[in-house]
């Protein structure tokens, strides 16, 4: 019975208490999708309409290697483009692991650790994928080559 008292107060408190992940970063960034050179074109995330030749709209940094975007200009083809690179954030982690592990009868308990997984909070696209740009730690850019429309000059 003291055990299961004890780890509902550990499940309350991982509830209640964010991480350091969780607190500095979120468990969401903004990503600004670019269509150069096509101010008509339709963005798309999730299949939900997100602005017109440039969007800017909250993503699950969990997701942040399954990213997906979804063009589409009048008269032109429909072009889905994925992102599939993501990084940890290590300096977000070090915090968690230094700031919010907590000792319960003496036992290391590691919640913030715990809530940064769950939150996906230790993730962030990479910057080495082609098209992807950091502004900040929240706020990213992906500038997408949007191949289908023919040239209007032809």
């Amino acid at each position: 019975m003291k055990n299961l008292f004890y780890f509902l107060i550990l499940l309350v408190t991982t509830g209640i208490l964010s991480s350091c992940a969780t607190i500095i970063g979120g468990s969401k960034y903004y990503a600004k999708v670019q269509v150069p050179d096509h101010p008509k074109a339709k963005i798309e995330y999730h299949g939900n309409y997100q602005g017109t030749g440039e969007a800017v709209f909250k993503a699950k940094r969990i997701e942040a290697d399954y990213f997906s975007v979804t063009i589409k200009e009048k008269g032109c083809e429909k072009q889905t483009k994925n992102f599939t690179q993501r990084s940890f954030r290590i300096w977000a982690f070090a915090g968690t692991v230094l700031g919010w592990t907590g000792l319960i009868n003496g036992i290391p308990l590691p919640w913030g650790i715990a809530v940064d997984v769950a939150t996906g909070a230790l993730w962030k696209p990479d910057i080495n994928e082609k098209g992807v740009t950091k502004l900040d730690f929240n706020h990213y850019i992906y500038r997408i080559d949007y191949t289908g429309c023919k040239d209007k000059k032809e």
